[in-house]
C-alpha cells in the first residue's frame, strides 16, 4: 500500500484538539492527598495537543496489544501498542513512541496512541520504571530510565514483523517524556526524530536554581507508592530538602544533577529534534534552552519558546494553531521524507506575553522569530534599586538600604510549614511574610524583555545560616491594574551571620512586551507567592522558604540592580525609556488602592492586592452578608508599598463576602463570591 501524504482534515484536527485539551484540563484540576495535601495529579504530565499528520483521511480499526519487556537487570516494563488492522506499507508503518510525564503511566497516552494508529501509524507507550505497573524503582528521570528507553526502542525495531518501521521511529513526550529521549540520544540511541517538550537540558539543576528548592521538586519526589516508587537516592533527596540544613543542601546540590542534566551531551546528538519550552513553567527555567541550544551542533533542529501546555504555564489558542502546522511539518520532514521549511525557517521561534489578559487568566501572546540566538538579540537595561521604592536607570547616591524582615518563630520547621501548606492561623503567626517594593516611572514606549533577567544583589543578613531573596516582576498599567510576569530566586546556602556580600544570579527567562505608559514593579519577598500561581500551587510558594530568623538587608548601591535583556529596535536610549525620573524626597511612589480579588468567583482561595502610601497600621478583614467578621487577613504595621494577601475560605460556605482595607484614614470595601 502506498502512503498517501494528505494533511489532517481541519474538522478532525479541531475535534482532537478539543479532546486533548479536556484531558490536560482534567489532569491539572485533579488532586491527590500526600504529605503536601495540595498537589496536582500528574502535575508534570504531558499529552499531545492534537493528532499529527495522517496517512489517509479514512480511519481504520486499530488493535491494542498489551505486553512486557524485560530490562537488562530483570525489571519488567509494562507496555502497550496499537497497530492498524490492515496491510502495512512497504517497510512498515511510521512508528511513534509516546513517552509519559513523571507520575503517570501507559494509560495516560493510550487513547492518543489508539487514535493515531487508526490513521496509519504503529504507536506504542509504556509505564516508566517505578511508575504504573512497571517494576523496579525510579531514579527520577536519569540515565537509568534512558537506558531502559534504548532497550525499548531496540525491541520496537525488532517488531518490524508486526508492522513497525525501524528506520522511521519518532519519540515524543514532555517533562520526563521529553528529557529521557534526549538523554538516551546522548548515549547512542538512534531514531528518526525526537520531540522534546518542557524539559531543558539542565532540568535537574533548574529544580534547585540559585540555591532555591522549587516546590515542584518536593512534589515530584513525594508521591505515594501507587503513583511512583523511588530508589534510596531519591528517598534521601526528600530528607535532604526538609532538614533545611547545609549538609542536606550540599548533598542535594551534588547528587541531583548527576546522571540527569544532559547539557554536555547535546553536541553528540545526531537525531533531528524539535524542542519547546514554556515561559511560565513551574518546574524548569526556559533559560536552559536559551543558554544551551547552540550546543546542538550535529543535528538539525527547530525550537520554540512561549505558550506550551503543561507545568502550569499560560496557554494560547492562537499559538496552539501555529503549533499544529509546526508539528505537522516536523512529521512530514522526519517520518515521511517530504521536503518542508521546518529546518530552513528561523530556528528560534518564540511568542511574547502582553496585556490584555484573556478570560481573566492568561496573557495574550504575539508570535515572533529570530534567525540568531535570542540571547544575542538583546541589550541589557539596568534598573537600580533606589530609596523611596524607586527603580531607576541611575544609581542611588548616599548610604541607603531596604530591610526584608524574615521573622520565624523558633523551632517552627520547614516540614511543619509544608504540612500546613504555608497557610492558616498557625503558619501566619509563626512565619511572617514581608516584602519591599520598587517601581519605575511610566514607560515612554513599548519595551520587549526577551531572556532571563540578571540580578546583582548587595546584601547582609542577621540570619545564622541561609539568606533568601525572591524577586517578583510585574507590569502595572496606568489604571493601576497589575499582573505578575515572572521571577528570580536566590538562596545563599553558605552564609555567615552579618557578612556583607554580593551575588549575581539569573532569573526565569521570559519574553514580555510592556506597554507604553506602564510601570515595571519589582517586589523582593521572603515568601514567593504570586497571585497567578494560585491555580497551580494553591497556597504553596514557588520555592521553599528558609526558616532562619533574621532581617535581610539590601544595600541600595551600584551593586543592587535588575538587568533586563531588551530588544532595542527603536533606538531609544535606556534612560529615555521612562518618564522623567524626578526626585520623590517628600512623596511616596505609592497610592492607597484595594484591587478586586483574583480569581473571582473563587474556590477556595483567592488573592487580594493592595497598596499603601505611608508607614502605618493596616487591617484587612472579611465579612459575610450579615456584617459578621469571618476572617482577619492583615493586622500589622506595614511600610509604603504594594502587597498581596491570600484568603482561604475552605471552612466557609458558598456565598457573597466583603473584604475591607483600613489604613489610617483610608478605607475601601469590595465584594467577592465564593462558589463551592
Amino acid at each position: 500500500m502506498n502512503a498517501i501524504c494528505n494533511p489532517v482534515p481541519k474538522r478532525l484536527l479541531m475535534t482532537i484538539l478539543s479532546l486533548a485539551l479536556f484531558f490536560i484540563a482534567f489532569n491539572e484540576i485533579s488532586f491527590t492527598q500526600q504529605t503536601t495535601t495540595f498537589k496536582p495529579k500528574g502535575l508534570n504530565s504531558w499529552t499531545p495537543s492534537y493528532l499529527l499528520p495522517m496517512q489517509s483521511d479514512n480511519p481504520v480499526t486499530a488493535q491494542r496489544t498489551d505486553f512486557t519487556i524485560t530490562m537488562r537487570d530483570g525489571v519488567i516494563i509494562d507496555c502497550l501498542k496499537y497497530t492498524p488492522i490492515t496491510t502495512p506499507p512497504a517497510g512498515g508503518w511510521p512508528t511513534v513512541i509516546m513517552h509519559h510525564g513523571y507520575g503517570d503511566n501507559k494509560e495516560t497516552l493510550a487513547d492518543f496512541c489508539r487514535a493515531q494508529a487508526e490513521y496509519g501509524y504503529y504507536t506504542m507507550t509504556f509505564s516508566v520504571r517505578g511508575q504504573g505497573l512497571s517494576g523496579g524503582l525510579s531514579n527520577l528521570i536519569s540515565t537509568l530510565e534512558a537506558d531502559d528507553l534504548i532497550e525499548i526502542v531496540n525491541w520496537i525495531k525488532r517488531d518490524s514483523v508486526n508492522g513497525s518501521n525501524p528506520s522511521k521511529i519518532l519519540i515524543m513526550g514532555g517533562s520526563q517524556g521529553g528529557a529521557v529521549p534526549l538523554i538516551a540520544a546522548t548515549r547512542g540511541m538512534q531514531v528518526a526524530a525526537i520531540i522534546n517538550s518542557v524539559a531543558p537540558p539542565d532540568f535537574a539543576s533548574s529544580w534547585i536554581e540559585n540555591g532555591s528548592v522549587k516546590m515542584t521538586l518536593l512534589w515530584t519526589i513525594d508521591y505515594t507508592p501507587d503513583t511512583a516508587r523511588y530508589n534510596s537516592q531519591v528517598i534521601s533527596m526528600r530528607k535532604w530538602i526538609t532538614t533545611n540544613t547545609k549538609s542536606g543542601w550540599d548533598s542535594l546540590a551534588y547528587w541531583l544533577p548527576r546522571g540527569r542534566d544532559f547539557t554536555n551531551g547535546l553536541s553528540s546528538i545526531t537525531t533531528p529534534m524539535l524542542v519547546e519550552a514554556a515561559w511560565q513553567d513551574k518546574f524548569f527555567n526556559a533559560d536552559g534552552w536559551m543558554q544551551n541550544i547552540d550546543k546542538i551542533t550535529n543535528a538539525p533542529f527547530c525550537s520554540y519558546l512561549g505558550a506550551v501546555r503543561g507545568h502550569g504555564s499560560d496557554v494560547s489558542a492562537t499559538e496552539d494553531i501555529w503549533h499544529m502546522d509546526w508539528f505537522n511539518k516536523f512529521f512530514f520532514q522526519t517520518l515521511w521524507g517530504m521536503q518542508t521549511d521546518i529546518f530552513t525557517i528561523a530556528k528560534y521561534q518564540y511568542a511574547s506575553t502582553r496585556f490584555p489578559v484573556v478570560d481573566n487568566r492568561y496573557f495574550t501572546f504575539s508570535h515572533d522569530s529570530s534567525t540568531t540566538l535570542l540571547r544575542n538579540s538583546t541589550e541589557p537595561l539596568k534598573l537600580f534599586l533606589n530609596k523611596n521604592g524607586e527603580l531607576k536607570t541611575t544609581v542611588q547616591s548616599g548610604n541607603y538600604s531596604a530591610v526584608l524582615k524574615n521573622k520565624i518563630t523558633r523551632n517552627y520547621t520547614l516540614q511543619q510549614a509544608i504540612n500546613e501548606e504555608f497557610t492558616g492561623s498557625n503558619f501566619n503567626s509563626k512565619f511572617k511574610k514581608d516584602s519591599v517594593t520598587f517601581i519605575t516611572s511610566a514607560l515612554t514606549a513599548p519595551l520587549e524583555w526577551t531572556g532571563a533577567p540578571v540580578i546583582k544583589l548587595d546584601y547582609k543578613s542577621a540570619a545564622s545560616t541561609f539568606a533568601q531573596f525572591n524577586y517578583q516582576i510585574y507590569e502595572v498599567l496606568p489604571s493601576g491594574e497589575r499582573r505578575f510576569i515572572n521571577r528570580a530566586n536566590f538562596t545563599d546556602r553558605n552564609y555567615h551571620r552579618n557578612s556583607r556580600k554580593q551575588a549575581t544570579f539569573r532569573g526565569h527567562a521570559h519574553s514580555h512586551v510592556f506597554a507604553a505608559g506602564s510601570k515595571i514593579l519589582v517586589i523582593i519577598t521572603n515568601l514567593d507567592k504570586a497571585h497567578t500561581d494560585e491555580e497551580f500551587f494553591g497556597t504553596n510558594p514557588f520555592v521553599l522558604p528558609v526558616m532562619n530568623n533574621g532581617d535581610h538587608t539590601v544595600y541600595l548601591s551600584s551593586n543592587s540592580y535588575i538587568e533586563f535583556p531588551i530588544l532595542t529596535n527603536s533606538g531609544i536610549r535606556p534612560n529615555a525609556l521612562f518618564e522623567e525620573e524626578r526626585s520623590t524626597e517628600t512623596s511616596s511612589p505609592y497610592s492607597y488602592t484595594l484591587s478586586q480579588n483574583f480569581p473571582n468567583p473563587f474556590n477556595p482561595s483567592t488573592m487580594i492586592q493592595y497598596s499603601i502610601a505611608e508607614a502605618q497600621k493596616v487591617e484587612i478583614k472579611v465579612y459575610d452578608l450579615l456584617g459578621r467578621e469571618v476572617a482577619t487577613l492583615v493586622n500589622e504595621i506595614q511600610n509604603p508599598g504594594s502587597y498581596n494577601v491570600m484568603f482561604n475560605a475552605a471552612k466557609l460556605s458558598s456565598g457573597v463576602y466583603f473584604y475591607k482595607l483600613t489604613a489610617g484614614n483610608y478605607t475601601d470595601v469590595k465584594k467577592m463570591t465564593l462558589i463551592k
